[in-house]
């Protein structure tokens, strides 16, 4: 798996080692020039991010990405202000023609699509004219020469596209995982609204599901928490929700489920102010884990890793019936307090009952305008308008509460038509 590292204390001398062949030295400097030059301008206000690129542990080359201009930078081409730069670029002659530059390359436009530096309009790079392969290489991802120079080098821009803050972030989050978690890492799975066409930044979570080969040490959640937190902190609305399972639980699926790590934010502070205290606590069972798998099997996202069927079982339908049954069970006291959420929640749980629909809250709350009487449409309507725009909405409080009584009386009738012999525990009529 290729990767790139930030150059650190403990492997700068692995990537000092590497060398190009004697035909191409004309076409690229030293990594020891490039980490000087590097060093300079940081020290003169400029930014630069020198990278060794690995395959899983082994170091095969060597970038630098640049953005903008430096105080002592005087003869910058034009498109260098305010814009990224691929400064240099090197994989080691031992791991020539295998694809690594390839492959380090997709690396190096998803690092700058990430916006390190903030929005630019451009990515630039610079060759030898000589430099066939590079160029080929270049123009393959889009790299078009300027017809200007930077020095004797020709320059080749690349118009760089808004990228969607969902898939941006979805993305990194990917990386994150597979750089901390290694080989112990089985796949990382999306589910929620950003697989069910419903993502609202303002209103929704991210929500991943990681599955390892293996349990994790306390010192690796910590790394993985670290970092997790960073990423969160970029991310609107509810920001990240995330729980990390074993793969011997998921198949044949263990129910409730156990999980060795769980974060959203509402357990941010008590990450920050105690993390020893979290990463002892912070596992368990979660009977939630039985809704967000059957999503994963039926719409989610495999981000890495195993097909989603070869890594998750069956979820038998009872299990999933008690997880979405038991995120209901208190809607008549919850509605006032987190009206939008409970109103489209509930009708989501009767669409399934009735017609075995796995919907979104918004599939739901259109669902639930086509199925359920008009006296609760503009409870609907205006849940649905809240999820939608993100601007807090007014609600009635008593029809909100006529409403979740309504609705969970349905609830309980429809399950016991299935399970006429028991009492529905987990609702309270």
């Amino acid at each position: 798996m290729i990767r790139l590292e930030e150059i650190n204390g403990k492997n700068v001398w692995d990537i000092l080692k590497l060398r190009v062949g004697d035909a191409q030295r004309s076409f690229v400097a030293p990594n020891d020039v490039s980490l000087i030059e590097a060093y300079i301008a940081i020290t003169h206000h400029g930014k630069a991010f020198p990278f060794g690129i690995y395959d899983d542990e082994t170091p095969v080359g060597f970038c630098m990405i640049g953005f903008g201009t430096d105080d002592e930078w005087e003869d910058a081409p034009a498109v260098a202000k305010n814009n990224y730069n691929l400064w240099r670029f090197m994989i080691d002659e031992r791991y020539q023609g295998k694809g690594y530059g390839r492959a380090a390359m997709k690396q190096i436009m998803d690092y700058i699509a990430s916006e390190p530096c903030g929005h630019a309009e451009y990515c630039w790079l610079s060759y030898e004219p000589d430099n066939a392969a590079a160029k080929a290489l270049y123009a393959s991802f889009g790299f078009k020469e300027t017809g200007e120079g930077d020095g004797d080098e020709a320059i080749a821009i690349l118009k760089l596209k808004p990228q969607d803050q969902k898939d941006l972030l979805t993305g990194r989050f990917a990386e994150m995982a597979k750089e901390i978690l290694k080989g112990r890492l089985a796949g990382i799975y999306l589910h929620g609204s950003a697989v069910m066409g419903c993502y609202q930044p303002k209103k929704s979570d991210l929500d991943f599901l990681v599955v390892v080969n293996t349990a994790l040490t306390d010192a690796e959640k910590r790394r993985f928490m670290d970092r997790l937190l960073k990423l969160d902190h970029e991310c609107p609305g509810k920001g990240i929700e995330m729980s990390i399972v074993t793969k011997d639980v998921c198949d044949p699926f263990a129910y409730p489920t156990p999980f060795i790590l769980h974060y959203s934010r509402m357990h941010t502070d008590w990450y920050l102010r105690n993390p020893e205290d979290y990463i002892r606590k912070m596992n368990g069972t979660d009977k939630d884990l039985a809704a967000h798998i059957t999503v994963i099997r039926n719409r989610g996202i495999r981000l890495y890793g195993l097909p989603v069927h070869e890594v998750f079982g069956d979820v038998p339908e009872e299990y999933y019936l008690d997880s979405i049954l038991g995120d209901v069970s208190d809607a008549e006291d919850e509605i006032t307090d987190n009206p939008m959420y409970m109103i489209l929640n509930l009708t989501r749980v009767l669409g399934y009952l009735r017609e075995r629909k796995i919907l979104s809250k918004k599939e739901g709350g259109i669902w639930g305008l086509k199925n359920l009487p008009e006296r609760y449409h503009p409870v609907i309507r205006s849940a649905l308008d809240e999820y939608e725009s993100g601007k807090e909405i007014g609600y009635n409080s008593a029809m909100s509460r006529e409403y979740a009584a309504y609705i969970l009386g349905k609830i309980a009738s429809e399950h016991k038509k299935e399970s006429p012999e028991r009492e529905i525990q987990s609702i309270n009529l």
